[in-house]
């Protein structure tokens, strides 16, 4: 008996080990000796090398490292990782991302991201480099440098007199190694003068003295390139704009920039010029950056610009390309137009803060302006405006066409569709609804060209009309009330931080029935059924009767007169266009008892309609 315990106790452990290797082996282990699953690390910018311990179950062999840039090199040697970085001789700082991972049974068993930050010294640069450098805009100063042959319009005065843009662009080179390039525009010469080249900490600019432009002239261009002494295909260069009559002008400067609130509303703001309506041009964009002066950083980490001094920049509101951007917005431009007005011409149209209108995907976190931009014919200027609508995340709304919380409907007797009409400014798939079962509320379906069920209509500002809701005939001689619900998903209430929304009700009275009832059915009452073959499951359905009625389910009473009638079940189907009742199918068990059986169901209709019961007689073989 002891040696049986023993030889127990061995299989037992042995199973034991046999599970915790198994476990190790579907589990591999990787930790970075932070105790963290990720690093960061900064390099030296003259160059650098990097030792990173690190603990794994498996060996060397096993462990991969992904190295996506070419100034980085990967060894491991013996539990540590070794990153040698070359020396930094770009003017910008770059970032490379490593992953340490074991890739084993055709996928990533673990993984530990290391994050290698390299600065950068402009003493160290070897390359001759020369590119705008625009510090409004925000951009990571590798990306000035990646788009070296971009073309900045900087406008003069009219009147003319001394400019000065002290920080334009970035170079290594020194005064004497640039050589400076004039290319006036047709119909105008030497206008600018005394242009000199100025330094500004790690950056450089250029001040200039401009001629007043003639009052016969619309415009006037200068593009001044700089370019590298030795290298002349290195060069940059910035047009400069002279506008002299005919321009846009806000009538009240600040309004530049108006707040607005998130119902719709109606904006009138005036213009000054001296253009006809013929001459001017409307365009209307959505914005989805944030005005309100929260702080976001580049991909060097510095903190960008506030929006508002970034869009006041003509070097933004001359460069920016609206559709890089996922500006532009077509269907807005039929709702704002100029019109004639005292003084000028005044911008007037309705706004809106639909998400499914406006097709916007990130109004939960931020704020957005609709954007409009006044060109002419008489000159290339560019005045832009910017209407602030506040942020979803604090204002949303959801009410009847009417700006109400709950709304009556009436509807007919029989089986119908009907439509729903609300006012939102939140996303069609960010509403849930709560009906009765006999009450059905089509999808949407993915793809399609508006983001509501097909059929279903949205306008602008901010009505949606909901179609294709069907309701199941009242079978009842009284009238039928319920109620349709919607209110805002659970993920939208999660993220949500204004005031306490109330649900949108829909309260629906559904007229009585008032014809006559039919309770019948022209097939035969009579089963005579045969006991199931053993390899059927204990239970099926064995027949289906076709009812013609015009009743529900809850009107029609099943009864079984004889007791021990367990072995035969009955259930009633419904037609989904009517909700009446169509149909019964009998469910019935194998007959075991040795011997045939039978018994009655009744289907017993509404009292007092003069309708008879539907009696059927079912027999089973053994």
């Amino acid at each position: 008996m002891m040696m049986k315990v023993k030889a127990y106790l061995l299989t037992l452990l042995s199973i034991l080990l046999l599970s915790t290797c198994r476990s190790t082996a579907e589990t591999p282990q990787l930790d970075l000796n932070d105790g963290g699953k990720g690093l960061e690390l900064t390099a030296r910018s003259t160059g650098d090398t990097l030792y990173i311990p690190f603990s794994s179950s498996v060996t060397d062999e096993r462990l991969q490292i992904t190295e996506a840039e070419d100034w980085i090199e990967t060894e491991l040697r013996r539990g540590q990782l070794l990153v040698y970085a070359a020396r930094n001789s770009t003017p910008f700082a770059r970032q490379a991302e490593l992953i340490l991972q074991i890739i084993e049974r055709g996928g990533r068993q673990a993984a530990r991201r290391i994050t290698i930050r390299q600065e950068a010294d402009e003493s160290l640069a070897t390359d001759r480099y020369l590119f705008p450098y625009i510090p409004v805009l925000g951009f990571p100063l590798s990306t000035y440098y990646s788009n070296k042959e971009k073309i900045y319009t900087i406008p003069l005065s009219a009147t003319g007199g001394a400019h000065t843009d002290p920080i334009l662009f970035r170079t290594n080179l020194s005064r004497d190694q640039l050589r400076i390039s004039y290319d006036y525009g047709e119909g105008s010469s030497d206008w600018v003068h005394d242009l000199q080249i100025i330094k500004t900490e790690d950056s450089w600019g250029i001040s200039l003295r401009a001629d007043a432009i003639p009052t016969s002239m619309a415009q006037r261009r200068v593009r001044i390139t700089l370019a590298d002494a030795q290298f002349a295909d290195q060069k940059i260069s910035f047009d400069y704009l002279q506008l002299g009559h005919s321009t846009v002008s806000f009538a009240h400067p600040e309004q530049m920039f108006t707040s607005l609130g998130m119902l719709p509303q109606q904006i009138s703001i005036p213009l000054k010029t001296d253009l006809p309506l013929s001459k001017l041009h409307l365009t209307v964009y959505v914005d989805s950056h944030n005005l309100e002066g929260q702080i976001e950083r580049n991909g060097d980490g510095e903190v960008t610009p506030d929006y508002r001094e970034k869009y006041r920049s003509p070097f933004w509101q001359y460069a920016v390309n609206t559709q890089d951007e996922q500006m532009e917005r077509p269907a807005l431009q039929r709702y704002f137009r100029l019109i004639k007005s005292p003084g000028g011409v005044t911008l007037t149209g309705q706004t809106t803060t639909s998400a499914d209108f406006l097709d916007l995907s990130l109004l939960m976190s931020k704020g957005f302006s609709l954007v409009y931009c006044i060109t002419n014919d008489a000159n290339d200027q560019k005045l832009w405006g910017f209407l602030q609508l506040p942020n979803h995340k604090r204002h949303l709304y959801l009410h009847s066409q009417h700006g109400k919380s709950e709304e009556r409907i009436t509807l007919p007797a029989e089986a119908s569709e009907f439509a729903l009409s609300y006012r939102t400014n939140l996303h069609f798939d960010d509403i849930e609804w709560t009906r009765p079962t006999f009450v059905t509320l089509p999808e949407r379906s993915w793809g399609a060209e508006l983001p509501v069920p097909e059929g279903s209509t949205i306008h602008y500002p901010d009505l949606t009309n909901f179609k294709g809701i069907r309701v199941t005939a009242n079978p009842l001689r009284t009238i039928r009330r319920f109620s349709i619900t919607a209110t805002f998903g659970t993920y939208v209430g999660s993220e949500y931080i204004g005031p306490k929304l109330a649900p949108l009700q829909f309260t629906c009275e559904q007229a009585p029935f008032t014809g006559v009832y039919e309770f019948a059915t022209s097939e035969d009452t009579t089963l005579d059924l045969a006991a199931l073959p053993d390899d059927e499951s204990s239970k099926m359905v064995v027949a289906t009767i076709a009812l013609t009625t015009n009743l529900s389910q809850e009107q029609i009473q099943i009864t079984k007169p004889q007791a021990r009638s367990g072995w035969i079940q009955a259930e009633l189907g419904i037609d989904p266009e009517t909700g009446y009742v169509s149909s019964i199918a009998f469910y019935l068990d194998k007959n075991t008892s040795g011997a045939d059986r039978s018994t009655q169901i009744r289907l017993i209709p509404p009292t007092g309609e003069g309708l008879s019961p539907i009696i059927f007689t079912i027999r089973q073989t053994h």
